[in-house]
């Protein structure tokens, strides 16, 4: 008959067990975090590319001029292109795309058939009604856009850039408790004839028409607090990325998580843990720059940054 094993021999086949077991599970470790990892790169990769694609397809569509980066804290804000000091929060004019795309409006004026002494210029192959029954679809109101001052006239001016001609940037579009003397107050009949509330002082064969301004901002720098993120049904932390909408600087209106001025408008969720998002403008075109992180438990974080160039 076998002797019963010894001691040794236990202790023996306890340490090799517990050895095994120890590999096994840092095996397993390693596998749980490299499946983690790949995950995690997969999902921010599709999310910043996203991210950036609807950004740039809104900013495509922009006032060329209108675009600004602007500081909530102070309320300091300034034409993109020539910012001294970084401003978090980027926001610019929208043009009323769905309309031009619809054939709705030419967004070109027939110099000949205007009268500028009676501040009206013809718009041919263009129709009020039709322009706003598409908008009226768009922000899902009844409400007449033109009565209500919610579409403006910008003309592209010299260099298309809608930038306007002879005044100070905070007087073209109205951002911030600024005039509004570049984005003309307009009512456009069926037959293409805009009557402009102003007199230009230059009239120019393309306009843009306005209809809407957006800003996009992080949880970080914005008020959380604000009715309109609380609408959205969750509680939002500082690495958000938000899309505003539908408000109207020449109104003196501002986006609603401002906290200051007349906040409005309404908001979307772009994207959760943005670690960084910057936008550059040079020579026309604005590259658009987003960092995303996320933890991995038992190892450094995932961290993706993408760029696309809006021209």
């Amino acid at each position: 008959m076998r002797k019963a094993f010894t001691l040794i021999e236990i202790i023996m086949v306890i340490s090799i067990t517990a050895i095994l077991a120890l590999g096994t599970f840092k095996a397993l470790d390693a596998l749980y975090i490299r499946s983690a990892k790949a995950g995690a790169v997969t999902e921010l990769s599709l999310n910043s590319q996203s991210t950036l694609d609807q950004l740039s397809s809104l900013l495509y569509n922009r006032v060329p001029g209108s675009v600004i980066g602007y500081d909530p804290s102070d309320g300091s804000y300034g034409p993109l292109e020539s910012l001294a000091v970084a401003r978090p929060v980027l926001e610019w004019i929208g043009s009323a795309s769905e309309s031009l795309e619809r054939r709705d409006y030419s967004g070109f004026v027939d110099m000949n058939a205007s009268d500028p002494a009676a501040n009206i210029v013809v718009s041919p192959d263009s129709d009020g009604a039709r322009v706003n029954a598409t908008l009226q679809l768009k922000f899902g109101t009844t409400a007449d856009l033109f009565a209500n001052d919610l579409v403006r006239l910008v003309f592209a001016g010299s260099y298309d850039s809608g930038a306007g001609e002879g005044s100070g940037f905070s007087a073209r579009f109205g951002w911030h408790g600024g005039s509004a003397g570049s984005i003309y107050d307009i009512v456009m009949d069926s037959n293409g004839n805009i009557t402009l509330n102003a007199d230009p002082p230059y009239i120019y064969e393309k306009y843009y028409l306005a209809d809407t301004a957006y800003a996009v901002a992080r949880g970080a720098d914005i008020d959380l607090s604000a009715s309109c993120i609380a609408s959205l049904g969750f509680t939002p932390k500082d690495d958000a990325l938000f899309l505003f909408y539908d408000f109207r600087p020449w109104k003196g209106e501002t986006f609603c998580a401002d906290g200051s001025a007349t906040p409005s408008g309404s908001v979307t969720l772009l994207a959760e843990s943005v670690s960084g998002f910057r936008a550059q403008k040079v020579n026309g075109i604005i590259r658009l720059a987003i960092d995303m992180q996320k933890p991995i438990r038992g190892s450094t974080p995932v961290h993706i940054s993408k760029q696309k160039a809006v021209f």
